[in-house]
């Protein structure tokens, strides 16, 4: 309740409290907040990150640092500014709004997307770079829980206690016992900023032609062509695979002009115009359809109560039709990966073995889930 009142209005309005309100925006502020704790923590325990030894200099000498990394760094960097001037003048629902876009546009609808798949993975080759991720979510969240401390001080206390004295013994032992927050000048990168901002924009725009077009974002596309200014181009082009992972495309072009032929959705803004090829192949078909039971395998797990890492033996997936299961059998190595478990059985009728079976609308049709556990 303390957030939500520093939240809904200046000091000096009158406020009518209603509790409804309060368990909508505002819990969902923090309720994102734990879970990004969650999320990090799940994880990073399984990769064994060391906050003593996997710093985030650590990280930068070894070369493992990468663009979204720094680009959400930088904004750190801004936010904190920004919350020490709205504290110290009591400004605080200016300070609480700020948090609230950090938590949930910054890092959970745009950073997060951009690491997920290689949180993913269990190379022992790309372990660095996994550790360089934790690292930069071990600086950012527990920056962010600071800076939530003087309005929300017993979930800062818990989550620095649960999260951040269990993983370094050698902190302080309360939150209150913490230094304030400074800018770090040397993370400052305002260029980058600039050029995530032009990348949101065209992400934007991707979204609204998939909206246009009926093509739901999980489902992968062939093609997009990006038509926008040279200097636009420029900035966008190091951050190409990023693009390319959030849009959902496997090929991406920029261009000065119109693409003459194909069938495509359109989207356009400004100076900037995202063109999507809309032709879907059956190997795109089929990783559409994948990738949309993956999604409901995963919420399974989730209601289930297994953690993230934990990888069970299998996913049954009954009610398909037999052209679903051809779709689908170039995709179930990635689909494993996607949703950790050994075997992926496919199955036309629901079969006979004692699992919980949960039932799913998937585009008008009915199919059954289950998941074995560990054996």
């Amino acid at each position: 309740c303390r957030f939500y009142l520093m939240w809904k209005c200046s000091p000096i309005e009158t406020m009518n409290f209603d509790i409804q309100e309060a368990y909508k925006r505002p819990y969902q502020v923090l309720n994102t907040l734990y879970h990004l704790h969650r999320f990090f923590m799940q994880n990073a325990e399984y990769d064994g990150f060391n906050p003593k030894v996997h710093t985030l200099e650590w990280a930068e000498d070894n070369g493992y640092l990468k663009l979204p990394d720094r680009w959400l760094l930088s904004k750190l960097q801004g936010l904190i500014e920004d919350i020490t001037w709205g504290y110290e003048r009591c400004q605080f629902h200016i300070a609480t709004a700020k948090l609230e876009k950090f938590v949930i546009e910054v890092v959970s609808r745009s950073y997060i997307p951009m690491v997920r798949r290689e949180l993913w993975s269990d190379d022992p080759e790309t372990l660095g770079r996994r550790l360089a991720i934790y690292a930069t979510l071990w600086k950012v969240l527990r920056t962010l829980v600071l800076l939530f401390n003087p309005v929300t001080p017993f979930i800062a206390e818990f989550l620095h206690q649960a999260v951040y004295r269990q993983m370094d013994d050698s902190l302080p032992e309360s939150v209150n016992f913490e230094s304030w927050p400074v800018v770090e000048e040397r993370l400052r990168d305002t260029a980058l900023e600039k050029a995530f901002e032009r990348l949101e924009d065209v992400v934007s725009l991707v979204y609204a032609a998939r909206q246009s077009a009926g093509l739901k974002r999980r489902w992968p596309l062939r093609r997009a062509v990006v038509v926008a200014p040279a200097e636009t181009a420029e900035a966008l082009r190091p951050l190409k695979d990023i693009l390319l992972e959030l849009a959902n495309v496997k090929e991406l072009e920029f261009s000065g002009a119109a693409p003459q032929e194909g069938e495509w959705a359109v989207a356009e803004e400004g100076q900037i115009a995202v063109y999507l090829d809309t032709r879907r192949d059956e190997l795109l078909v089929g990783e559409g359809l994948m990738r949309d039971l993956a999604r409901r395998v995963q919420a399974l797990r989730r209601d289930m109560g297994f953690t993230p890492t934990e990888i069970l033996e299998a996913a049954h997936i009954a009610g398909l039709e037999q052209s679903d299961i051809e779709l689908l059998k170039p995709h179930l190595e990635l689909m494993k990966d996607l949703v950790r478990v050994k075997r992926i059985e496919l199955h036309a009728e629901k079969p006979d073995i004692a699992l919980k079976w949960k039932e799913y609308k998937l585009d008008g049709k009915k199919v059954h889930i289950a998941i074995q556990g560990k054996s």
